[in-house]
């Protein structure tokens, strides 16, 4: 979600040194992408997940490490910081200002607009963080503009991860390729394996799609042989290139989600505790499952209840139905003169 905003950033600025200050995973990728300068590692101690008082116990390892981090910034001694993305908030504000920059550019109504120089409106008709960021290029008279797909897959990418296909018996005349991405950067926004397994199952019987199973690096678990999916385990910026391969990933609301909205691959996204008006897929042609009767979203991470109850909730069949929606939609597109009887099944059937 933050590549649209570097993109921008380097329109306007094209002579600017830019530095990103973020968590690793961030870093390397937009590092990768071509958007930055450098790139300066930390972790801010309260969005660690552990325990409260190891947040805020201003006498840890991990305060003292982000208090390093804030002299190493203000040395730099930047002209222009951005309190980009998700940080709204009154600490980050704080910490900006700590770190020196002499024009310091976020939004309002988080209580900490005197820590700025630049506060920006917020447009309550454009709520995602994608667009909320691209908003604080306004001083600067920039009109921000996104293209999808904007993530970038380089040739040699698109090789390997051809190479990688072949070497999974995945053939370049097969049609019809779907992800299926079942982890998430939070337990509670998992839906689950079992039922993502029943999904799989059913691309497979009714569509004959080549379902690839994305797991975890570092895990050992294999995709469960009711799944009739094929086991992929990568690393980043491999499992970008294949994910760009794909027609269609059905996943969680989690980071592959935006990897492949950016890709301008179609998303069926299981939705439980995050909106997805701030965070959902970005871009056209996306499927969004969710229970909008629950009123304590969003929650941050942390459930109220015993269990995340809005994700629970969530039937295998509805994200079937997601499925055909956006299958509908790829088959229309990718075979529009074709009539087999998948699309004469699904003519009658409304987009969603």
């Amino acid at each position: 979600m933050l590549v649209p905003f570097l993109q921008n950033v380097r329109r306007t600025f094209p002579d600017a040194r830019v530095v990103v200050v973020s968590g690793k995973a961030i870093g390397d990728f937009v590092r990768h992408q071509g958007l930055i300068d450098e790139w300066v590692p930390t972790e801010v101690p309260w969005t660690r997940r552990s325990s409260r008082f190891s947040k805020n116990n201003l006498l840890s390892v991990a305060w003292l490490r982000f208090a390093k981090t804030l002299i190493f910034l203000r040395k730099q001694e930047f002209d222009l910081a951005f309190c980009v993305g998700g940080w709204d908030d009154l600490r980050v504000y704080f910490a900006v200002a700590l770190a020196g920059a002499r024009r310091v550019v976020g939004r309002a109504g988080m209580g900490g607009e005197h820590f700025l120089t630049d506060v920006v409106p917020r447009n309550l008709q454009r709520l995602h963080m994608v667009d909320s960021s691209l908003s604080l290029l306004e001083p600067f008279g920039v009109k921000p503009c996104v293209e999808v797909p904007f993530v970038r897959v380089s040739p040699a990418e698109q090789e390997r991860a051809r190479e990688i296909l072949k070497g999974l018996g995945v053939q370049e005349k097969e049609k019809l390729v779907v992800g299926v991405h079942p982890g998430a950067g939070s337990p509670v926004r998992a839906w689950g394996e079992d039922r993502f397994a029943k999904v799989s199952r059913y691309l497979v019987e009714q569509y004959g799609a080549r379902v690839l199973w994305f797991s975890d690096p570092a895990e050992s678990r294999p995709a469960p042989p009711e799944s009739l999916a094929t086991t992929v385990r990568l690393p980043l910026l491999d499992f970008v290139a294949v994910v760009s391969c794909c027609q269609l990933l059905v996943c969680n609301d989690s980071g592959p989600m935006h990897v492949a909205a950016g890709l301008g691959v179609p998303v069926v996204a299981v939705f439980g505790p995050n909106r997805p008006e701030f965070v959902g897929p970005y871009g056209e042609g996306h499927q969004v499952v969710i229970r909008q009767e629950f009123w304590c979203r969003p929650c941050g991470d942390v459930c109220r209840w015993k269990e995340p109850y809005c994700l629970r909730l969530i039937q295998v069949e509805d994200v079937t139905r997601a499925v055909d929606a956006a299958m509908q939609r790829i088959l229309k597109q990718t075979a529009p003169h074709e009539g087999t009887a998948q699309n004469a099944e699904l003519e009658g059937e409304p987009a969603s």
